[in-house]
Formats: structure tokens, C-alpha cells, sequence
């Protein structure tokens, strides 16, 4: 027999044992202990389908979840768990507007962290006062369960004083293009004159592990993000000498432009003194923002959040501004396009014009949810994009040579010194590995090219193209690869000599 029917044929036998000396109808009894175990048991299936579905929700298999919850929400509508998980994998599918009626009933039920959800919902849809009463809502049920509220909760509330304050403020521009790129060195794909700098990989100038470094038209300096000893991400800035090589790297001067974040992707001004860069610190609304910053006397001065539309509750930027072209860019990932970034190409008004606060399109226009509304009427951008097209594809390590010099960078931190030509190599060995990283270098720089042409032509309805710029994007990732390794190679052999 099922030890489980064994547990029930006992419970029944004590239970009567228990009520035969009170006079109670036996029978009567018998029928209200096989309809509560009945009931005891479709409940311990429902228990047991959501139990399953959000198994499968943390493996990531949202799809599967959320056919067994729709189900268990269809027998039992009112389930406060069932509904907390149906809303959050909608939100996980990318369908929060169908998830908020779901968390709502499980709000109503008491469950706190679909108050949270609708929270973090009415955030990412510029909703702040609606969110403002979801993290309420939330504190009330915590308090409840004599629960703390994260300190996170508490930041993301703070966070939305600045969404109001942005709201009230966003910038008129307008928006003439947008394009959707990969993630991984989506920089690659702005389009800027000479006279506005250079966006180029670290492995062009030899640095593997910077993404992205910034070398103005004077190549006088160049700018890039790098760890601290505590590995977060501060802006650094280096000499470039008349020979071409790299001096006296140092974090940027000034307090704290992170803002107790990240700071990544610098971009400087052809005046030698507007800098724009992104930031994840305390002055953010979410994730990275971008921010401005202008050099002093002592410094650079204390970064401003250059708020809406650049800046969304999402991952916002490296704004560059071509002044040559007079268009200006920036990317971000507030499209939720998984392993992808929309770069906008935009006007920037001479002098900063808000849009006005009774505008009926303002939280459309802030969230840029139709790029067409940002344009004025009548308006021909046709000029400024034709000047952009004849720039053609940047490319992230086309003529790194000219960039600096034909030299390299390379600090070696176990000797406390940076290496710029092969002969500052004492070791045989990591002289040669740096031959091989240099001929490697050269490789990138010829596949690159080819991928310039290949992307170009497949832009312009080559669409057969599509394989050979797969195989030579694996050849770049091959070739950045075994660079990275001879670089290694050589440090390691240098820093043996110590």
C-alpha cells in the first residue's frame, strides 16, 4: 500500500478513537476527513505545479513556467503566489504591461515583493508617482512580516526624486536616426570625423583589457577606463609624446567623478575641456548614465547629470558630440533587445531648450518611444546624414598605427614601469612574445578593415555577405585572443628577471 494512504487510513482511525467517547457521528465525520483530504491533496498538487513552475524560472525557462502558471492561475484565480509568479516571469518574457494585473492580485493578497515588481514596473515606464506608491505598499507588508526593508529599496526610492526632477526638465532635441547593434564594442559603429577623435579598442594601442579608449584629434592624450584597487572602473588619462608614445598614465583629476560608481566610456570635447562620460553612482536614475564634467584649473569639476532623453532607468552611454558633422551620439539599452544597444544619432540645440512640462508627448518624448516626434516639422536632415554616411563605418582598430605613433602601451605593474618600444625589453623572450602580440596587432588591423568593407556592403543590400563577415568576425576574436595571450607572455617573462 501508498505509505501515504497508510498515513491516512491512521489519521482516521485516531480521530475516531478521539471523537468516539464525545457522541460524535462517526460516519458523518468520516465524509468531512475524505473531503478534507481531498481538498489537502489538490492542494498539495497546486502547491506542488507552482513549486515546478518556478523551478523552471530560475533555470531560465520562462516559456515552460509560465504555461504550468497560467494554468494554476486558471484553477485557482485568487492565489497570491500563483499570480506573484505569473507577473514575474511576464516580466522575465519582457511583458510587464501583462504582468501588472497578475501582481496586483498578488499585492492584494499580501505578498510584498509583487509590490516591489509593480514598483520596479511603473519606474522603467517613467511612472515615479505610481511607483512611489508600489515601494509604500511594499514597506506596509514588510512591516507586517516584521521584515527590513533592503537598503536597496531605499535607494531606488531616492532614485526617483531624480526621474521627477528629470521629467521636469528634458531636453528639446531631435533624434534623426537610430540604429540597433551589438553589444560587444557597439562604439565600433559611430561615425565621426577626424576632427572630433578617435574611438578605439584597447588591443589597438595594446591595452587587452580596456573595451574602449578615446584619443582626441590633437593625440596629445588619450582617455580610457581601468579597475582601482578595489576593481571599480575610473576614468584615466595618459600623455601621448611627440614620438607617439604613452606617458605618465593616472586616474583624471577631480573628486570622485563616479559619484561612488563606475565611471566608463570618457569622451572629450574637440575644446580640450567638456568631457562626457557614464556613470552607475549615486547621481544615476539606473544603471549607467551619462554625465558632463569640464576641466578646472585643479581638475575636472563635479560631474552633472545631463538627464532626459539621454538618460533612462536603463544602461545610457558614451555620448559623442562631432561638431564637424553636427550630429551627436549616444547608446543605450533602454529597447530591452537582449544582447544588443540602440545608438542614437541626434541635433544638439545650440543652447539647452526644455520641452514643455504640459507637452501631452513629454514622457514620450523622454523615453524617445517615437523618434519622429523629436523632429521638427518641415525639418531635412538629409544633409547632416549624408555628411555622416561619407564618413563611413568607424572601425575599432582601423589605423591604430597613426593613432599613436606605431608604438604600444604597456605597464607592467610588477616592475612599476611602462614599456612603449621593443627595446625597453630586457628579457629575450617577452621581446619576442611582443613581436608576435605587434604581428597579431596587424592582423586585427587588416581583418578589421575587411570587416569595415564586408559590413558596409551588406549595409548597402549584399546581404550574401552575412557568412564571410561571421568568419572574419571569428578571426578577429581569434586573433584579439592569441594577442592577449603574447602580451601575457611577455609581462611574465620581464617580470621574471625581477
Amino acid at each position: 500500500m501508498h505509505p501515504q494512504l497508510i498515513d491516512i487510513k491512521s489519521l482516521i482511525c485516531q480521530i475516531r478513537i478521539f471523537l468516539l467517547p464525545l457522541g460524535i457521528n462517526i460516519f458523518d465525520m468520516r465524509k468531512f476527513l475524505l473531503t478534507a483530504i481531498i481538498v489537502a491533496c489538490a492542494c498539495s498538487a497546486f502547491a506542488g505545479a507552482v513549486d515546478e513552475a518556478k523551478a523552471l524560472y530560475y533555470e531560465g525557462q520562462y516559456a515552460a513556467a509560465l504555461e504550468k502558471l497560467e494554468a494554476a492561475v486558471a484553477r485557482s484565480p485568487r492565489d497570491g503566489n500563483a499570480n506573484y509568479w505569473l507577473g514575474a516571469t511576464l516580466v522575465a518574457l519582457g511583458r510587464p504591461s501583462e504582468a501588472e494585473a497578475p501582481l496586483k492580485k498578488a499585492e492584494s493578497k499580501g505578498v510584498a515583493d509583487a509590490a516591489l515588481a509593480l514598483a520596479r514596473i511603473a519606474t522603467d515606464d517613467y511612472r515615479p508617482a505610481d511607483a512611489r506608491e508600489w515601494y509604500d505598499s511594499y514597506e506596509r507588508l514588510m512591516r507586517k512580516t516584521r521584515k527590513d526593508v533592503p537598503a536597496e529599496v531605499e535607494e531606488a526610492q531616492s532614485r526617483l526624486v531624480l526621474m521627477e526632477n528629470m521629467l521636469d526638465r528634458v531636453e528639446r532635441i531631435a533624434v534623426i536616426d537610430s540604429i540597433v547593434v551589438d553589444a560587444d564594442l557597439f562604439f565600433t559603429h559611430y561615425r565621426l570625423s577626424p576632427e572630433a577623435g578617435r574611438l578605439v579598442e584597447g588591443s589597438a594601442v595594446l591595452m587587452p583589457d580596456v573595451e574602449m579608449a578615446f584619443v582626441p584629434q590633437s593625440r596629445t592624450e588619450i582617455l580610457y577606463a581601468a579597475p582601482d584597487s578595489t576593481d571599480t572602473f575610473v576614468l584615466m588619462g595618459a600623455d601621448i609624446l611627440d614620438d607617439g608614445t604613452v606617458d605618465h598614465p593616472a586616474p583624471l583629476p577631480g573628486d570622485d567623478l563616479g559619484d561612488g560608481g563606475n565611471a566608463e566610456y570618457p569622451f572629450l570635447m574637440s575644446d580640450g575641456l567638456t568631457l562626457y562620460f557614464a556613470s552607475d553612482g549615486d547621481g544615476s536614475i539606473g544603471g549607467y548614465d551619462i554625465f558632463l564634467t569640464r576641466r578646472g584649473d585643479d581638475g575636472f569639476l563635479q560631474p552633472q547629470n545631463i538627464g532626459m532623453p539621454y538618460n533612462s532607468p536603463y544602461d545610457d552611454y558614451l555620448l559623442a558630440i562631432d561638431e564637424t558633422t553636427g550630429a551627436g551620439w549616444w547608446a543605450t539599452d533602454r529597447n530591452r533587445i537582449p544582447g544588443k544597444v540602440t545608438i542614437y544619432v541626434f541635433i544638439p540645440e545650440e543652447n539647452r531648450v526644455n520641452v514643455p512640462e504640459d507637452d501631452p508627448n513629454l514622457t514620450a518624448l523622454a523615453r524617445l518611444s517615437d523618434i519622429s516626434l523629436t523632429q521638427r516639422p518641415g525639418a531635412d536632415y538629409k544633409k547632416t546624414l549624408a555628411r555622416i554616411q561619407q564618413l563611413g563605418m568607424m572601425d575599432n582598430v582601423r589605423n591604430s598605427a597613426e593613432t599613436v605613433g606605431g608604438g604600444f602601451y604597456l605597464p607592467v605593474a610588477s616592475l612599476d614601469r611602462i614599456y612603449t618600444r621593443l627595446d625597453d625589453f630586457r628579457n629575450p623572450q617577452a621581446r619576442a612574445s611582443m613581436i608576435q602580440a605587434l604581428e597579431c596587432r596587424a592582423e586585427i588591423e587588416q581583418i578589421g578593415n575587411r570587416l569595415a568593407a564586408l559590413r558596409k556592403a551588406y549595409s548597402d543590400g549584399r546581404t550574401s555577405e552575412s557568412i564571410n563577415i561571421l568568419n572574419l568576425e571569428n578571426s578577429l576574436d581569434d586573433a584579439r585572443r592569441r594577442m592577449k595571450t603574447f602580451v601575457n607572455r611577455a609581462v611574465s617573462a620581464e617580470s621574471s628577471d625581477k
